[in-house]
């Protein structure tokens, strides 16, 4: 009994100090500032045009600088512009179509902060708290009284996290449709359920999951480092081509994906949206493209939970079945996305 014991403090302690050499990083401040699908981009403001005001949103491999983990550091101009050391935009590729690199790099990020909160509080009864995103952000882990070794904690915490910070993604897009605003004063509409944004986001949780499982016990820098490396890898191995190559592939798609004569922030600058919340994705619809998924295994050990507070009006719109809920979790997403689908599909109707 006095080995056992000994052994488990042991354990505990071997395992804490894992834990504390990844643990150097805050929740990921909100989400990076990017693109509606589209190129040169018109604006309006209050309903006038902006004139010589275009946003371009496409770059070459080399342009998107390094990857830095989002701590809030990083300004709208300086990451949409070029301006400072990481830039964002999309991309166009041979095998995974069109690719928005400021999602890749939020799930990313997501899933590093949420795996060291996981192998930390792995099987206890603990909550992360999140920023609110219309509603309240909450991911419960919940008590298994189960002993894991110290592979077993990683594998399941890395796994969780990806899976996760996917879900946070799913939810993201919804709450765009319904009004959210990153930016005071500015909806995202034109943003919400865009083609490319779940298979860019679930890239970048595999991409981190990756990236963690070659070792476990990066710090945020080292993390930051290494995320560089695998974008630009992935980018190339999915053939990602140059800026005026991907420019002409989003110009190909102008009158079916989005439409050029619309102004941001008008929702109708883009015209297609994807619906889909699945865990497996094949992107953008074109034959031939990687499918990804990400693993749901683990998914009993902790929920992610969407809790009402002041915001709750903007989802008066809803169903009795859904609003009546004491709170959401990814098992309503769907049906969320499915009412949000038919109520485009009406809108644009009438505008054709």
């Amino acid at each position: 009994m006095k080995n056992t014991v000994t052994t488990l403090i042991i354990s505990s302690l071997l395992s804490s100090l894992s834990f504390f050499a990844v643990a150097d990083a805050d929740a990921p401040a909100g989400v990076r500032p990017c693109c509606a699908f589209g190129t040169n981009l018109k604006t309006e403001v209050g309903g006038i045009p902006v004139p010589f005001v275009l946003v371009e949103n496409v770059m070459n491999i080399k342009d998107l600088g390094v990857h830095i983990y989002n701590d809030g550091s990083q300004g709208i101009a300086s990451s949409l512009m070029g301006l400072g050391d990481e830039s964002n935009g999309i991309f166009y590729s041979e095998k995974g179509g069109f690719l928005d690199s400021a999602h890749i790099r939020d799930t990313a990020d997501f899933t590093y902060y949420l795996y060291g909160e996981f192998y930390k509080h792995l099987g206890s009864d603990y909550k992360v708290m999140l920023s609110p995103e219309l509603k309240t952000r909450i991911i419960q882990l919940h008590p298994t009284y189960q002993e894991y070794t110290q592979v077993e904690r990683q594998k399941i915490s890395i796994e969780l996290a990806a899976l996760t910070s996917y879900r946070l993604a799913q939810w993201h897009e919804i709450a765009q449709w319904f009004g959210m605003e990153s930016v005071g004063g500015f909806k995202e509409y034109a943003s919400a359920f865009s083609p490319e944004d779940l298979y860019s986001n679930m890239l970048g949780a595999l991409l981190a999951s990756d990236v963690i499982s070659v070792n476990p016990n990066l710090n945020k820098d080292a993390f930051s480092t290494a995320m560089t490396k695998a974008i630009n890898t992935k980018f190339i191995e999915l053939g990602v081509g140059t800026k005026e190559e991907s420019k002409a592939q989003i110009q190909k798609m102008d009158g079916i994906w989005w439409d050029s004569s619309k102004r941001l922030p008008n929702k109708w600058v883009v015209i297609h949206r994807e619906y889909h919340l699945g865990t497996d994705l094949q992107p953008n619809g074109f034959k031939g493209e990687v499918e990804e998924s990400v693993s749901t295994e683990y998914e009993a050990l902790a929920t992610f939970m969407l809790m009402p507070n002041e915001n709750d009006k903007d989802f008066s719109a809803l169903p009795n079945s859904l609003k009546n809920k004491p709170y959401w979790t990814p098992s309503d997403f769907q049906a969320i996305a499915d009412f949000a689908k038919a109520h485009d599909d009406k809108e644009l109707a009438t505008k054709r």
